[in-house]
């Protein structure tokens, strides 16, 4: 078997003769870091589209590419926040690595996305324009100030592979809680303020947003870096290291298929408000609902997608969601719009699609493993960030295709009523691009995916740090 260079060693902290592993209050402290980072970035995707064109005064296509620049952009600095994770631990290491930043980017980026959701009196179309992309970009720049070393951690919290899954399931409870909250608040603030959506929308953001600051640093006290990885002894090229990443299949195969999947499911939740308002007559409770029942199938479904993934394999499992929920989006789609076929989403759909969606973080942390298995170096802050990157490109293409797809179908905001093609189009971009895209994200995982490759990687560290993988 070939063996990595030794340029790092493994620390696990022990308590007495047994290993210490996470206990179930770390597993609730990162929970509650994707529940905060949720409450912001779920807000952004499901009514900042709705914001810019009811509120705002944006039209569709100029917020679609608001979404798309300001995401490239976001993508683009993801890496470089990376960097800086893993060259401030190189030249100082000074204990954890990750955990800090949950502290210190608590309140920026709460205090961002508060002004995202407000504007001053009096500003010209052009100078909206201007206010919306200055507000979107800084937000989502303090969102990556604490989001990449959030995602990071996971990599330092346990190196076994059904605590990771159970992270990884943790994480999901997290986010879907987060989107409960927000999905809850914001409508009701805006029945609330039914005369003043702009004053809705401005409370909305201040309470999810207060929300998510003490969320992080309830996560930061809950979190422990168990796995101490010493500093490298070389220096560290992160272009470098970053190209070489085109050498991991593991990692290109978890980048590309969730490019692929965001870029189909954030446009949905873009949608969906517009699906519930146009196609089902406003039915704008529902989004609650959804949310809700997301929740508690997650909790059903994180209590035992660790001894499935210990069971079947990671592959077997992702294949399956992948293509079992794009043939219930297929089937959504071709069934005439009604209530009935949000539930179906709602109950088979969405349940289908997330055991995928929580596995996939236990496989950014198998990819940055296999790296250093291949390279010899630990650089989960560049290889986290770079993933990330994938994700913000998918996320720049959801924004781009919910705006300009809804210009593009003939959505016009002070119609009434829209014409029959515009709810086509609508209906489309609700449950037809979705299904291409999981179907996309199957064939990925069944060419790319190759667990023999992890437990390579799981033997050479145990190797290098004579402790058991």
């Amino acid at each position: 078997m070939r063996q990595a260079k030794k340029i790092y060693r493994t620390k696990t902290i022990k308590k007495g003769d047994t290993m210490k592993t996470i206990t179930k209050l770390n597993r609730v402290g990162y929970a509650m870091g994707d529940l905060g980072n949720t409450l912001t970035f779920g807000m952004m995707s499901t009514f900042l589209l709705a914001y810019y064109t009811d509120v705002l005064g944006i039209t569709a296509a100029a917020a679609g590419t608001l979404f798309l620049v300001a995401r490239i952009w976001d993508a683009v600095n993801d890496p470089i926040m990376g960097a800086i994770c893993d060259k401030l631990f190189t030249r100082k290491h000074t204990g954890d690595k990750f955990r800090g930043f949950l502290v210190k980017g608590s309140w920026p980026v709460a205090v961002a996305a508060i002004f995202v959701f407000w504007a001053p009196q009096g500003l010209s179309d052009s100078q909206k324009l201007i206010w919306a992309y200055a507000t979107y970009i800084v937000w989502g720049m303090t969102y990556t100030f604490i989001n990449i070393p959030y995602g990071s951690l996971a990599t330092v919290m346990t190196n076994d592979k059904g605590e990771r899954a159970s992270l990884s399931a943790a994480r999901g409870v997290g986010s879907m809680a987060g989107n409960v909250v927000g999905n809850i608040v914001v409508p009701l603030f805006l029945s609330i303020f039914a005369d003043d959506f702009a004053k809705g929308y401005l409370y909305s953001a201040v309470f999810v947003s207060t929300f998510a600051m003490i969320a992080y640093l309830i996560s930061y006290r809950h979190t422990a870096e168990y796995i101490r990885h010493e500093p490298s002894t070389e220096n560290i090229n992160i272009f470098q290291g970053i190209t070489s990443l085109r050498k991991n299949s593991l990692f290109l195969c978890v980048s590309i298929s969730s490019a692929f999947m965001l870029a189909a499911f954030m446009a949905q939740s873009a949608i969906t408000y517009y699906y519930l308002t146009e196609n089902l007559d406003g039915q704008l409770w529902f989004i609650s609902l959804s949310s809700a029942v997301s929740v508690l199938a997650i909790l059903i479904i994180s209590s035992f997608i660790g001894k499935l993934a210990l069971k079947f394999g990671t592959r077997k499992i992702m294949i399956t969601g992948f293509l079992l929920a794009g043939i219930t989006a297929t089937v959504c789609f071709l069934l005439p719009d009604s209530i009935y076929v949000m539930f179906l989403w709602l109950f088979v759909g969405i349940p289908l699609m997330l055991l995928p969606n929580l596995l996939i973080w236990a496989n950014v942390s198998d990819s940055i493993d296999y790296n250093s298995y291949l390279s010899g170096q630990r650089q989960e802050g560049v290889i986290y960030s770079s993933y990330s990157f994938a994700r913000k490109m998918g996320q720049a293409l959801a924004g781009f295709i919910a705006g300009t797809g809804l210009s593009f179908i003939g959505y016009q905001a002070e119609l009434e009523t829209q014409p029959a093609s515009v709810l086509l189009g609508i209906d489309a971009l609700m449950f037809l691009l979705p299904a291409v895209a999981l179907f996309i994200c199957a064939l990925i995982y069944f060419v790319m995916w190759d667990e023999s490759k992890i437990k390579s990687a799981s033997e050479s560290d145990a190797d290098l740090s004579g402790q058991p993988a």
